[in-house]
Parts: C-alpha cells; sequence; structure tokens
C-alpha cells in the first residue's frame, strides 16, 4: 500500500496497468478504454481532495484505487449530467459522497485479496460515509467483489468507460 513519502504513480503506470488488469474476458478491454482511465486519473491528480492508495511489487504499479468527493456543481461533463438524469430524486444521495473513480489490480495478483484491501483502505482514508462507483453491468470479479463489501446498486447507466451498460452501486 503506498505509505507516506511515496509518491502517487503517474498516468502512464496507471494506463498500463488498467490494460492489463482488464484485458480478460469478461471486460476485454482495448487501449482506449484504459487510455481514458489514465486521462480522468491525470485530472484528478490536481484535486486538493483526491484520495489514492496504490500497492507495489519490486517497485511495479500492481494495485490502484483512487477517487474524490462528488458535487453536483462541480460535474458540467455531459456524462454526468446523464448520470443525474438517470439517477432522477436520487442524485442527492451522492451529493458530498466519494466517487470511486478507479480501482485496478495487476493480473498476477487477482483473487488475492488485494482488490479488497485497496478498496478498504481508500473508503478508510476518504473519511466518507457513502461511497459510490460505476462498472459494467456484467457478472465480473470486480461487482463480485462490490457485493461482498456491502456496495449495492442505486441505478442503471450511464454506459461504463468501455462503451457497455453500466450500474452505479453504492456503500452507505
Amino acid at each position: 500500500m503506498a505509505r507516506s513519502g511515496y509518491a502517487l504513480p503517474g498516468p502512464d503506470e496507471v494506463e498500463q496497468l488498467y490494460a492489463l488488469a482488464s484485458a480478460r474476458p469478461p471486460l476485454s478491454g482495448d487501449t482506449d478504454v484504459a487510455a481514458t482511465y489514465a486521462a480522468l486519473y491525470d485530472l484528478a491528480l490536481d484535486r486538493a481532495d483526491l484520495a489514492a492508495v496504490t500497492a507495489r511489487e519490486v517497485g511495479e504499479l500492481i494495485g490502484v484505487c483512487c477517487g474524490h468527493r462528488w458535487n453536483w456543481t462541480e460535474q458540467t461533463d455531459e456524462w454526468s449530467q446523464d448520470l443525474a438524469e438517470r439517477l432522477g430524486d436520487d442524485a442527492a444521495q451522492l451529493e458530498g459522497s466519494f466517487a470511486v473513480q478507479l480501482l485496478a489490480v495487476h493480473p498476477s495478483f487477482s483473487r488475492q485479496g488485494l482488490g479488497f484491501e485497496l478498496l478498504k483502505r481508500l473508503m478508510i482514508a476518504s473519511a466518507a460515509s457513502v461511497h459510490w462507483l460505476l462498472t459494467p453491468d456484467a457478472d465480473t470479479s470486480a461487482r463480485r467483489l462490490f457485493r461482498r463489501m456491502g456496495y449495492r446498486p442505486l441505478t442503471v447507466g450511464p454506459e461504463a468507460p468501455n462503451g457497455e451498460p453500466g450500474v452505479v452501486l453504492v456503500h452507505g
């Protein structure tokens, strides 16, 4: 896990990790999705409210989880507006919550509890009572992890970065 004094990974490292993490079915991600997550991560690096945890093995990035506080007044992009419309009255549940933007684990370390540990530490570091995320609406190991951790569906879509239907999951 990231410790004091360790620098956050750069967008290129995050892109490489996400590409590896999403390469296998059912995601079978393409490089455009990894580049999208890296670009979102790069933008988030400028946020004062960014929280992130990482894991490294012999210097190599093997896991990353990050996010930030969610305030609707800051979210002016088309995707966020679509999300607000889909949520309707439930959008108020996300105001001031913590948006988990990214969780990626190197495939060599999957199914060993690293994703659970990263997400748990991020949730603690955020000090928020409500957390949410968007994940593909498919039976993936990540979705099963979120369910085990107590995340529950709030609404369908907008689409996930891979272009597939997404589902918003909330915790708290």
